[in-house]
């Protein structure tokens, strides 16, 4: 499965690229060399800043024509990672029917009786974590069986409309590397007692 981040941040990156001025059909990005006798003066503009916002747009300007090479570089890179993480952003929300059901951790986004949208962090598909080691016999606490969205901090079923899910972001200073669609943890288990076996007061 292909991370839809990825592919967004792609399509953003050749959208940004592709940007002309209807007028004169320069890239989003211009420089320009206003230096007179008494100085020298270059400069970076906002093309499309401009086009937007009907004035001039001054990104960067310099009497060196060194640093304005560098910075004119930085600046059109600057231009497409930002675009590049927006659409990724946007992008990250992936509708529930694609989450992980074998008890990875994962982001809901879920919608409760009001209608208000809320971000569960940590949550996984699976049984409903209980300790008392009676289900039922003795227990009146005991959750329903089977598999649940499930809150992996406070324990309980998830209630409400789970209609997004994202992977969890990586954790501070984390070495970078590929992304994985999911983040796959040991299984989370809920063990019955072997009947026969519960033991001398079951």
């Amino acid at each position: 499965m292909t991370d839809p981040r990825v592919e967004a941040a792609i399509d953003a990156v050749i959208k940004a690229r592709g940007w002309r001025d209807s007028r004169w059909g320069d890239g989003a990005i211009g420089g320009f060399d206003y230096s007179t006798e008494e100085k020298k003066r270059h400069v970076i503009r906002d093309h499309e800043a401009e086009a937007r916002e009907g004035k001039t747009v001054i990104l960067f300007e310099t009497g060196d024509y060194e640093e304005y090479e560098r910075e004119y570089r930085r600046a059109c890179i600057r231009r497409e990672i930002l675009a590049a993480l927006a659409a990724a952003d946007a992008a990250a929300w992936r509708p529930i029917a694609s989450a992980p059901k074998d008890g990875s951790y994962v982001d809901l986004w879920v919608i409760n009786s009001d209608g208000e949208g809320q971000r569960i962090t940590d949550a996984y598909f699976g049984p409903i974590p209980h300790t008392c080691g009676e289900y039922g016999q003795f227990c009146d606490s005991c959750p329903e069986e089977g598999n649940f969205w499930v809150d992996g901090i406070f324990g309980h079923e998830i209630n409400g409309e789970i209609t997004q899910w994202q992977p969890l972001p990586n954790p501070p200073n984390a070495t970078p590397q590929r992304t994985p669609d999911t983040i796959t943890i040991p299984e989370v288990r809920n063990d019955r007692p072997i009947s026969g076996k519960e033991g001398a007061d079951g």
